[in-house]
């Protein structure tokens, strides 16, 4: 049983209504579901949620809506980063404010070049300001998005600055030898990967989990490769993995939840993003559309 804080997070896709706001209702009814699968948890408004096409106030009221919808604050991560760190510190505090004291943070990604010292001191205004001991930092490290991340020198001065706060980084390079040097330069800090093909391997080396997206469409199956199971679970990622290929993945991972549980709003995506083909979902793999008529037989 993993302890608190590990194991595997679903970055859970952000659904649309026809007005295109957030459609809270199948958000909340996605959610719980993918918790009943046995996920430890969803970070809400990362990447994969399309979290900075969203204003502050669409973020923090749909976080208010799913925990009155059933969501706990335990089983959540909520991502705060954005361009102003005014917008960040005012979604933190929010989040705070809720009971939802894990939160993932972008370092600030509009300017490149920024020194590591910029990136810590930018983090830091953003603790300091919110100023919660019970506050729980996982850093996101997305530098192929973000333009700007976190090198060795800043995640060692925060935590030397800040302690328990800076609990973990996502570690979303792609890179099994970024997550495996993490790991191992950072004993206690907790590094989730955000690519499905090396959760294993990671784990292994003592990584905490994983933040990522396939596990919106293969919570089993990306389970069971956090777990060290047998059986084709590993064969299912590599394919969707495959089948992503250069592809844009939020339209692509969209066109399969709508084929998955026949709900074709899922397809609807927040711009600049446009939707996938309609075709697209034809890559789904057999596995995984048989699961979904067998859970609806």
């Amino acid at each position: 049983m993993p302890s608190e804080g590990q194991g595997i997070f679903a970055a859970v896709a952000t659904p649309l209504d026809a007005e295109n706001r957030v459609d809270l209702p199948l958000l909340a009814q996605h959610s719980i579901g993918l918790l009943r699968s046995g996920l430890n948890g969803i970070a809400l408004f990362g990447t994969t949620g399309e979290g900075p096409s969203f204003t502050v106030a669409e973020r923090s009221g749909t976080l208010e809506a799913l925990l009155a919808r059933g969501v706990e604050c335990s089983q959540m991560i909520v991502s705060t980063g954005a361009a102003a760190l005014g917008d960040t510190v005012h979604l933190t505090r929010h989040a705070c404010a809720q009971g939802c004291r894990r939160v993932l943070l972008l370092p600030p990604f509009f300017f490149k070049g920024v020194s590591s010292a910029g990136v810590v001191d930018a983090i830091g205004s953003v603790i300091d300001e919110v100023g919660d001991p019970e506050l729980r930092v996982i850093l996101y490290h997305i530098p192929q998005v973000a333009g700007v991340g976190f090198t060795d020198e800043a995640i060692a001065s925060l935590r030397q600055r800040y302690g328990a706060v800076i609990e973990g980084i996502k570690d979303s390079s792609g890179s099994l030898a970024n997550s495996l040097g993490l790991i191992s330069n950072h004993p206690g800090l907790k590094v989730y990967v955000g690519a499905e093909d090396t959760i294993r391997e990671a784990r292994a080396a003592g990584g905490a989990g994983s933040i990522c997206g396939l596990a919106n469409i293969a919570p089993d199956q990306v389970r069971a490769c956090y777990e060290g199971s047998e059986g084709e679970s590993p064969d299912v990622i590599a394919e969707l993995l495959r089948a992503v290929g250069g592809m844009a993945f939020v339209p692509l991972l969209k066109a399969w939840l709508a084929a998955r549980h026949r709900n074709d709003g899922w397809r609807r995506v927040r711009a600049p993003l446009v939707a996938a083909a309609a075709n697209a979902a034809a890559s789904l793999p057999r596995a995984l559309v048989t699961a979904a008529m067998e859970a609806k037989g």
